[in-house]
């Protein structure tokens, strides 16, 4: 019999690469800790975060709402978990504190790995695309392109014309969508209210 097709050492086989990739897989939740140092130092960050019971797989954080927008003055805490595929497979990530925003969910998500925020980032359907996720892709830099999804600001030239970094087109959150398409000013004053009411 060829060693290739004894069942021992395809067995064997099989569990050195799971050994492998468990290895490969710790190797890279010490790596993103450090960079998270690194980059948003917990003393001085304007991004407050922590590991969730001296688990690396969890993060929970609190991004705050920059001037100039309708989240001006607010803080959201948010949940950012590394699935056991890590790198392979995006974070999943969750908006704790509620938001009036188009790409965030209230309530209950319908993505089936839990998220409730709309990214292409951290959308698993995105796996490899352009915008989507590649293994390449650090955990700080997850984390900053959440904080970019609160930059709403209106034009200076033209208040009536908004500009922004999210998505209405493709919204999580579809009365939010509409209102900031059809009528930007309410969507202002809402997603403003919510700030001032949950944050």
């Amino acid at each position: 019999m060829s060693v290739l097709r004894d069942p021992l050492y395809r067995t064997l086989s099989y569990y050195r690469s799971e050994i492998a990739m468990q290895d490969l897989h710790s190797r890279r939740l010490r790596e993103e800790f450090k960079r998270m140092l690194k980059i948003f130092p917990p003393k001085s960050s304007h991004i407050k975060w922590k590991i969730i019971d001296n688990d690396l797989h969890h993060y929970r954080a609190t991004i705050f709402g920059k001037t100039g927008t309708p989240f001006e003055g607010g803080k959201w805490d948010i949940t950012v978990d590394l699935p056991p595929e890590y790198p392979f497979k995006p974070p999943i990530v969750n908006f704790i504190t509620p938001i009036w925003h188009p790409n965030i969910a209230v309530g209950k998500t319908k993505w089936t790995w839990g998220s409730n925020v709309c990214l292409s980032l951290v959308n698993w359907n995105n796996l490899g695309k352009p915008g989507g996720w590649k293994e390449t892709i650090t955990l700080p830099s997850v984390f900053e392109h959440i904080e970019m999804m609160l930059d709403i600001y209106e034009s200076v030239d033209n208040a009536d014309f908004p500009e922004y970094l999210v998505d209405p087109e493709d919204p999580f959150n579809p009365e939010a969508g509409k209102e900031m398409k059809e009528n930007f000013r309410a969507y202002w004053e809402k997603a403003s209210d919510w700030t001032k009411k949950h944050s």
